[in-house]
């Protein structure tokens, strides 16, 4: 898979991260008996991160060696599984951890996406 497609996905799985970290609470407070289903999706959500991160940087510093996307998306993965797994019982970090989380993956996967062209632009021009 072409790393700017799945840069491409990741951005949009950071998106819906940040929307489902803020729509959460707002349901939640308005139907409390829903936390276990809203809860338990954070697992799912951080397996499928996991995997979309990993097809995105991996082969993307292959291609560009920048060390940025790499360091921007562990630093995300780090406070998603902050959030998930540690604060998993207390709303209010889970959901502070996990929208950081999902904004530095959304940032890892813009930089990445950028070095991605850019090289590509170095490559038509050499």
């Amino acid at each position: 898979m072409r790393t700017a497609t799945t840069d491409l996905i990741g951005q949009t799985l950071s998106v819906l991260c940040v929307i489902h970290c803020v729509a959460t609470p707002i349901v939640l407070s308005l139907a409390p008996a829903m936390m276990g289903v809203f809860g338990n999706a954070h697992p799912v959500l951080l397996v499928l991160v996991l995997a979309t991160a990993a097809a995105a940087f991996i082969p993307g510093y292959r291609h560009h060696r920048q060390v940025a996307p790499l360091l921007l998306g562990l630093g995300g993965v780090m406070l998603l599984t902050i959030g998930t797994v540690v604060f998993h019982a207390d709303l209010a970090l889970d959901t502070a951890f996990s929208i950081s989380g999902a904004a530095l993956m959304l940032a890892a996967h813009w930089k990445n996406r950028t070095a991605h062209r850019h090289c590509h632009a170095c490559e038509a021009n050499a």
